[in-house]
């Protein structure tokens, strides 16, 4: 063959080349870190308990620590069901994207779903968060042999060492900016 005909063969591949990776290489670094964000704000506020009925408060102090319960608890439904809604929506934008992570063994739409269930679900006493949490991960495509060496655990360990409670509150008011 010629060498332009080289030249011309080498080029269009790279063109295209290139474009497959901006097709699919952006949406899928957004989604791996929408995910790392999922994964991290339930890992904080995984740990947030439905307050005592109201009706057992009795001083001014245990009212404020039941409305600011209350508070939190609403704050962790609205994280939950943002987070849902965002995933369903990057599912129905990038469905090139939703495709070839779903032959990874990543279901987007399965993971939105139920974080809007567990958004729903978070108020009521009842429900079984854990189970809903355990759907999302996987999902998500989490696996509990990365999670003891990642540096998020030991940050998460140390977090419950120091209380919790500081590490939530940040959280909430980073996430209401």
């Amino acid at each position: 063959m010629q060498w332009y005909v080289y030249l011309i063969t080498v080029s269009a591949t790279a063109v295209l080349g290139f474009f497959a990776f901006e097709l699919l290489g952006r949406p899928i670094r957004s989604f791996f870190e929408l995910r790392r964000r999922i994964l991290e704000r339930m890992l904080v506020l995984g740990s947030i308990s439905l307050p005592k009925p109201r009706e057992m408060a009795v001083s001014s102090r245990e009212i404020r620590e039941y409305d600011q319960a209350m508070r939190n608890v609403g704050e962790a439904q609205r994280i939950f069901r943002d987070l849902g809604f965002q995933l369903l929506a990057f599912g129905e934008n990038e469905p090139a994207t939703r495709n070839a992570l779903g032959l990874l063994g990543l279901n987007i739409i399965a993971a939105g779903r139920e974080l809007i269930n567990l958004s729903e679900a978070y108020p009521r006493p009842d429900t079984d968060r854990v189970g809903l949490r355990n759907q999302i991960e996987r999902a998500l495509g989490v696996t509990d042999a990365a999670f003891p060496f990642s540096r998020q655990r030991q940050q998460r360990e140390r977090a419950r060492k120091r209380g919790m409670h500081n590490e939530r509150e940040r959280l909430i008011s980073l996430s209401s900016r």
